[in-house]
């Protein structure tokens, strides 16, 4: 696992638990678990994309987990 290059504010520290919480609630995840560790470093490389606020990242994160984004044929 890589750490990030970038430093998260106090705020910011607040929406990654939040999107995360309700991520791991939403799809029955043991927060604890691998899966949620995998979700973690995804949203944290969306946060340094920019993607800094609940609902921005909430959706960058629902996108970027979607199955459709390993889609990489094009149908």
């Amino acid at each position: 696992m890589q750490f990030p290059t970038f430093t998260l504010e106090n705020g910011e520290v607040e929406v990654l638990t939040s999107v995360i919480q309700a991520w791991c609630q939403a799809n029955q995840i043991d927060p604890e678990s691998e899966c949620a560790r995998a979700v973690i470093v995804t949203a944290l490389d969306l946060i340094e994309a920019g993607f800094r606020t609940r609902e921005s990242l909430s959706i960058a994160l629902a996108n970027a987990l979607a199955p459709d984004a390993f889609n990489i044929s094009g149908e």
